[in-house]
């Protein structure tokens, strides 16, 4: 079966952005494979990739490795969404 590369729009506001489906094409999985893989419905890795809920922290694990990337990679936003602290405003240390 060939992946289907079509761009679908949601009618929702994208709550979570990420790559889970950029990292899925390159890995040449379906939806339905990569559910199977992580014992999930094809609806669940659906979700995910609209960014309408989010994986578990084991699931997004073991789909990283499987997607072979780093968990960081799938929701790169979070961790460029929070300013890095400066070394002058860290509180005091107890």
């Amino acid at each position: 079966m060939e992946v289907q590369l079509t761009p679908r729009p949601s009618h929702r506001a994208v709550r979570f952005p990420n790559a889970i489906r950029e990292y899925r094409l390159k890995a040449g999985l379906s939806q339905r494979k990569l559910a199977a893989m992580l014992g999930r419905s094809k609806d669940a890795v659906s979700s995910w990739e609209r960014g309408q809920n989010l994986p578990s922290i084991p699931l997004l694990m073991r789909m990283a490795k499987i997607l072979d990337t780093l968990a960081e990679s799938l929701y790169h936003d979070f961790y460029v969404m929070f300013p890095k602290e400066e070394p002058g405003n860290q509180p005091p240390s107890a």
